[in-house]
């Protein structure tokens, strides 16, 4: 009897420890790679994006530091190409008006800019022997994205440390990089544009190359994009008043929206006064907020439902008079730059706008359990999401990331 007993309990041990070898095995990073790449990635390829960045479009940054490197490298080639074709224009454009005398400095001739020769993939080991990046990531022993996501995870997850991924954490990691991004940018025009490398631009070397000499000369007009509304900006960014800007406030001027200088933040909201000011009294009254300042706010969702033309229009005129209300603090039935301070990441939208929709997206993608935070099993759940990017649009769902384009 108790030869048996001891026989059961030895199957019984036998059948407990192949259970838990099984588990294990089952839940190895090496399975979770295999299961999750077998499930999201075949025949869909990474691509490098083009990314464009402008007043009026702006490309969500890539959420993998590797991926954005690549694209700024991208960029970075698509922007040295333009910049040399744009100034032996110039060059071709002078030597015909001056009859084949060239009066002037030759564009620059010589090895790239500093700037672009950056063969360093920061924080990341990237093969060197990879000459085309699409290849590299779209080699799964190179680049693994479970792994990958692995990586960053920890990354990620720091305020704080508790094995789970905020909405504010994926905030801050948006920023980070959509602020990396941005300073890349601004360096890459400041070395464009200071002339004599002494680490500053002055006015005279920006605006001939935006705007062309002739129209450079005339400094009065004041209308957007004219050589007034150049000046009168620059001197705003121009901190220490000494006639030129450093790389901290040469990035205010190309970016001001994402200024922490609290005199071109109000700079912004005087011009999104000016602009929409038609009867230039210097403030926006109910009627030039509605047909102005309001569709702005709106959420673009709001003008797909299906319903009467009158009856939307019935409903934007309440909600308008109703938003309108609510920044006026005073009152006095007109909105000043101040009281639209707290619309202006919605009128003039900078990084951390676009930080918050990315995180909020990703959140709402990933989230399985709904408890507003990610894991990182739900991460690995859902690779795709985070990679949406840098797919070929053609291979990939474009309801996935229509927030995105």
């Amino acid at each position: 009897m108790a030869a048996s007993t001891s026989f059961s309990s030895f199957i019984y041990l036998l059948l407990v420890v192949a259970f838990m070898t099984l588990y294990l095995v089952s839940h190895s990073p090496s399975n979770l790679h295999t299961r999750s790449h077998r499930r999201t990635l075949p025949g869909k390829r990474i691509k490098v994006r083009a990314v464009h960045h402008d007043k009026k479009h702006h490309d969500p940054v890539a959420f993998d530091p590797i991926v954005a490197d690549f694209e700024r490298r991208k960029e970075d080639l698509a922007w040295e190409k333009q910049h040399f074709e744009d100034q032996y224009k110039k060059l071709g454009e002078q030597l015909q008006k001056n009859g084949g005398i060239s009066h002037h400095e030759e564009p620059y001739r010589g090895e790239p800019l500093k700037i672009l020769k950056n063969d360093q993939v920061d924080p990341h080991d990237v093969d060197p022997d990879y000459e085309d990046p699409e290849e590299y990531l779209n080699d799964e022993d190179q680049f693994n994205i479970t792994e990958r996501l692995t990586s960053l995870f920890p990354l990620i997850d720091i305020n704080p440390r508790d094995d789970y991924v905020t909405s504010l954490e994926l905030l801050e990691w948006h920023l980070v990089q959509g602020k990396k991004a941005m300073l890349h940018r601004s360096d890459r025009e400041m070395e464009s544009h200071d002339k004599n490398h002494d680490g500053l631009v002055s006015l005279e070397e920006y605006l001939p190359h935006v705007l062309g000499a002739e129209q450079a000369a005339g400094h009065n007009s004041t209308e957007f994009d004219d050589a007034g509304w150049y000046k009168q900006q620059f001197e705003v960014c121009d901190r220490d008043n000494d006639g030129l800007l450093n790389a901290t406030e040469f990035n205010d001027f190309l970016h001001p929206d994402d200024s922490n200088n609290p005199r071109v933040r109000q700079w912004c909201r005087l011009e999104q006064i000016r602009t929409h000011d038609t009867n230039k009294d210097g403030k926006i009254g109910w009627e030039e907020f509605h047909h102005g300042l309001f569709d702005q706010l709106q959420d673009e969702q709001d003008y797909h439902h299906p319903k009467l033309a009158e009856q939307l229009e019935a409903e934007k005129l309440v909600q308008s008079k109703r938003k309108f209300a609510e920044l006026d603090r005073n009152k006095d039935g007109y909105l000043t730059e101040d009281e639209i301070a707290p619309v202006m990441e919605k009128l003039r939208p900078g990084e951390l706008y676009y930080a918050k929709q990315q995180s909020d997206y990703l959140l709402h993608e990933a989230d399985e359990n709904r408890d507003e935070r990610l894991s990182l099993d739900e991460m690995l759940n859902h690779p795709y999401i985070f990679y949406s990017t840098a797919y070929d649009e053609d291979e990939f769902d474009p309801a996935i990331h229509d927030e995105f384009r």
